[in-house]
């Protein structure tokens, strides 16, 4: 058994050269040898006691013989920066570019040689030595700073004992924002000319710090909280410890930002702070628990962006964007349980999905409201303390949760982390009597014979409020009372589904209600178990609906099957838009803005003739409202296409903030001609699309019915490019599983042959759930 104790790391980079090299001394136990996870970087010398020692090298690992030894080993290796999206790589910008590095899940490897694992916690010096003119950031401040020359050295503090994927290194020149309010000291750092868009990502970074030290009872634990503007970033954000790192978009913004804009950025924050203290602070044992960091944080910053803005309704957003996706994805037959056993790194990262995430956040949203919040806040709270600067795994977390509210989490738990898929409730009354009963979900119609432990919440009569726990196939439950009206799932807090024997029994719905009725019922059309017919009367009954929530999911679903076949769901789709744009229009506040952008932006590309009108209004595009200009560019691009191409093309090339270059891309990706979608995607052969963008961009353009046929042609061509630039990820996999069942409709085969002759390892179960779900959907076509 080994033991790492410290790693204290010099190194001197070679910026122009895209090279550095370094020396570490490695601080360990060890019984027998040392194997140290190298993988592209190249270890020239190892000595002990200061003689050089023999070491065996292959393309992974470096194993040194000690026997039973404790004390310092010596590593020098050299490594060069990276053209893709890990380890240590080159983030281009302008006519420049910066150095940095992204070691999620086990990537740290590529840039030093160390033992990548999680569990193996150490204390980590950092000695950097670079060009003058530059800057460093990494986890901890620096302690020293001198000068040789034209060079400068940069000497960090030591960082407390943590994992090797929360290593941060940042080299090249930034602008920094300061905000030294209280402890710790937040800092904004962005490439230069971009550091405007700084104070609302630090005024929502110092809220959230002070929503989570109270919420956990536990300091924050570094002198600083450093939160980096990455200009080319694969992931959405990353959470280095004390150094965390973000794609612009996700990131920065102003008082000129899109609501849509200000709560991606106040969610993604607050979600990559969560894991300063889940994830960072207490870490997983081994990536099995991958969705305990990812869901705790999901789950909590949620929980924080509600508090600050009650006002935007988060735990909407959160079932608009987090528990539908989830739901989805875990009722095909390719799917996993949130647990799943990882025995190579290689499995881990298409672990990063909606089941890791949205599931597992879900879940413990349900476990909260069947707890009750405060008891769920101390078994959180124990759990930190007991568990602070080293590793846990699920069973301690339901332990603490147990023991905080003395109900059977332990027992609970396992029926839905350890086991895929969830419930579909059948609800039937008969005078005082309610009948449950229970069968999985599965999206193309079968089911098979598991059994979930299902928290029910229900409402009877409008005002009788039941909570019991279903653990059987069928239950009765006697209300002492004739039934008139129920609900079930109240807030949709539950991970399940409900089908009701007759919706006229129906009670009064909230939001959150309406929301989860209809995003079942259009479930149910999809797996065959309703007609058309009645999804269409849910649809006709809510025309006129004021919530914002089940609008956006109503637009969501009808503009999904616009896409899937235009002539046969138009009409349904545009009078729902039409009436819904009339309702939104005049609506001032946040969450009437960000509906009414999304009503706009679905309608015109589904009537040209409202994309005529609203692309006049491109004559003053500097002064309309910003929730307004992603629909006001698309309609302008689609009425006047070939014509403006090179205009929006020279606007996107000429904007400094990839939130507003992001709205002329979305305006060329809405191009009725396919040549010209086809010409704006190519861009990203040249470097003007970023790699970041180029799968964040596949969703969007899948749903352009004029062009899918020009963008599967394309993805095609270039699917091996795409790949090289994902490499290392699951990234591609995702995508791919939510782009093929819009792309491949009426070509089901032929995607299908595709993939089959072209296997993409790295991206199979996204390539299989999307296959899967393209013939479900087509179904409907």
């Amino acid at each position: 058994m080994m033991q790492i104790d410290s790693y204290d790391v010099f190194i001197e980079f070679n910026f122009k050269g895209l090279q550095y090299h370094g020396i570490e001394k490695i601080k360990l136990s060890t019984e027998d040898k040392v194997v140290l996870d190298a993988e592209g970087v190249k270890v020239t010398r190892v000595r002990i006691n200061g003689k050089s020692v023999d070491f065996l090298s292959d393309e992974k690992t470096v194993t040194i013989s000690t026997g039973n030894f404790s004390g310092i080993i010596e590593v020098e290796f050299e490594g060069k920066v990276r053209d893709d999206l890990v380890g240590m790589y080159i983030a281009p910008y302008d006519n420049s570019y910066i150095f940095t590095t992204q070691f999620e899940s086990s990537h740290a490897r590529k840039f030093i040689p160390c033992v990548d694992n999680p569990s193996y916690k150490a204390e980590f010096k950092f000695t950097v030595k670079v060009d003058k003119d530059l800057d460093v950031i990494s986890n901890m401040p620096p302690q020293k700073i001198y000068y040789e020359g034209d060079k400068k050295i940069i000497e960090f503090l030591k960082t407390p004992k943590m994992s090797t994927y929360l290593i941060y290194m940042g080299v090249g020149k930034f602008e920094e924002y300061y905000d030294y309010s209280s402890q710790p000291i937040v800092i904004v750092a962005t490439v230069p000319g971009k550091i405007l868009k700084a104070k609302i990502p630090a005024d929502f970074a110092r809220k959230f710090i002070k929503f989570y030290e109270d919420y956990y009872g536990i300091k924050y634990q570094l002198p600083k909280a450093h939160f980096i503007a990455i200009p080319e970033f694969a992931f959405g954000a990353m959470e280095n410890w004390g150094a965390i790192t973000f794609r612009e978009t996700a990131l920065l913004a102003d008082e000129n930002s899109s609501v849509r804009q200000l709560r991606r950025v106040a969610e993604v924050i607050a979600h990559e702070l969560a894991h300063q203290w889940f994830g960072d602070l207490v870490t997983l044992k081994w990536w099995n628990d991958l969705w305990l960091n990812e869901s705790f944080a999901t789950f909590m910053s949620y929980k924080a962006v509600n508090w600050l803005h009650p006002d935007w309704d988060y735990w909407g957003e959160f079932l608009y964007s987090e528990t539908a996706g989830a739901m989805e994805k875990d009722s095909l037959h390719i799917t996993h349980p949130i647990e799943v056993e990882v025995k190579k790194p290689e499995e881990i990262e298409q672990l990063f999905d909606d089941i890791s995430y949205g599931k597992g956040a879900s879940i413990l949203r349900m476990i909260e409201s069947y707890m009750g919040e405060e008891e769920f806040r101390k078994g959180i709270s124990n759990y930190l303390n007991k568990f602070s600067f080293s590793n846990a795994e699920g069973k301690d977390l339901w332990n603490s949760l147990e023991e905080a509210s003395g109900k059977p989490i332990s027992n609970i738990m396992p029926s839905w982390i350890v086991q895929e898929g969830y419930p579909l409730i059948t609800v039937k009354v008969k005078d005082n009597i309610i009948k449950f009963e229970q069968r999985r979900f599965m999206l193309d119609g079968s089911t098979d014979d598991k059994i979930y432990m299902v928290p029910l919440t229900l409402e009877v009569n409008g005002n009788k409020k039941i909570s019991l726990l279903l653990d059987s196939k069928e239950k009765e439950y006697n209300v002492g009372e004739k039934v008139n009206s129920i609900k079930v799932n109240l807030n949709r807090a539950g991970f399940y589904r409900v089908y009701y024997d007759d919706l006229r029994i129906l009670g009064s719905m909230n939001h959150l209600e309406k929301f989860g009725l209809i995003n079942d019922y259009f479930s149910f059309l999809l797996a065959g178990i309703i007609p058309f017919e009645e999804y269409e009367k849910i649809v006709q009954s809510m025309m006129n609906e004021e919530s914002y929530l089940p609008v956006l999911e109503l637009a969501s679903q009808l503009f999904k099957l616009y896409a899937i076949n235009p002539k046969k769901y138009s009409s349904l789709a545009l009078q729902f838009h039409e009436s819904q744009e009339k309702i939104w229009r005049t609506k001032t506040d946040a969450l009437g803005k960000l509906t009414y952008s999304n009503i706009i932006e679905n309608l015109v590309q589904m009537d040209y003739n409202f994309a005529l009108e609203l692309s006049k209004e491109m004559a003053n595009f500097s002064s309309i409202d910003p929730n307004k200009k992603d629909a006001v560019a698309r309609a302008y691009a689609i009425v006047n296409e070939d014509s403006v191409f090179d205009e929006i093309l020279d606007k996107y090339r000429k904007e400094k903030f990839d939130e507003e270059k992001m709205t002329y891309l979305k305006a060329m990706l809405s191009f009725k001609k396919p040549y010209l979608v086809s010409n704006t995607l190519s861009l990203s052969l040249t470097g003007e699309i970023k790699k970041q963008d180029i799968v964040r961009i596949l969703p969007i353009v899948a749903y352009n019915v004029e062009a899918k046929e020009a963008v599967w042609s394309w993805l095609k061509t270039y699917m091996d490019n795409i790949r090289k630039y994902y490499q290392g990820t699951g990234i591609l996999g995702r995508v791919l599983s939510d782009v093929l069942p819009i792309l491949g409709i009426g070509k089901e085969k032929e995607v299908e042959d595709y993939f089959n002759k072209h296997p993409m390892p790295e991206s199979e179960k996204g390539i299989r759930q999307g296959i899967e779900k393209l013939k479900i959907f087509s179904r409907l076509a």
